[in-house]
């Protein structure tokens, strides 16, 4: 396969949301009513039981870092996030998946054998609405071996 260019967007496979796990998610790290509750969640703003923007991030991040690598990208570790946006909810029994765009690619990276690698992230629901967007940079192994040992 060849390696992706800088003009490709990539796609990733879609993630399941389920009831319980936003519940869990959201009990663990964001114990707001409209992630817990779903009596709650329908006379919240949201109208319905809702997953955590944050278990959206980071299921996200996953799925970035899979498509990266089924891309043949090898993916060392994220380094940054400089934008992160939730535009919508995400609701029960909804999936998600990202659109990957790969930006500017920069030699240097503070990770040794690795360069740096900007994505434009798109996080979109089974309907391919967009519900978030990320700019992230991640390092991106200069020898794919290295990323294998990771």
């Amino acid at each position: 396969m060849a390696t992706p260019s800088p003009s490709d967007h990539l796609e990733s496979n879609s993630i399941d949301l389920n009831k319980s796990a936003i519940v869990a998610f959201a009990s663990r790290f964001d114990p707001q009513p409209y992630h817990l509750d779903a009596d709650a969640a329908d006379q919240s703003i949201f109208g319905g039981l809702c997953a955590s923007g944050w278990h959206i991030a980071a299921l996200a991040t996953r799925l970035v870092i899979e498509t990266l690598l089924d891309n043949g990208l090898p993916f060392v570790e994220m380094t940054s996030v400089s934008q992160l946006k939730w535009s919508q909810p995400t609701f029960v029994n909804d999936q998600i998946r990202v659109r990957v765009a790969l930006g500017e690619s920069l030699e240097e990276s503070p990770i040794p054998d690795t360069r740096r690698q900007r994505l434009e992230i798109q996080v979109c629901n089974g309907n391919g609405a967009v519900v978030a967007t990320m700019t992230a940079t991640a390092a991106i192994a200069s020898e794919p071996a290295l990323a294998a040992s990771t």
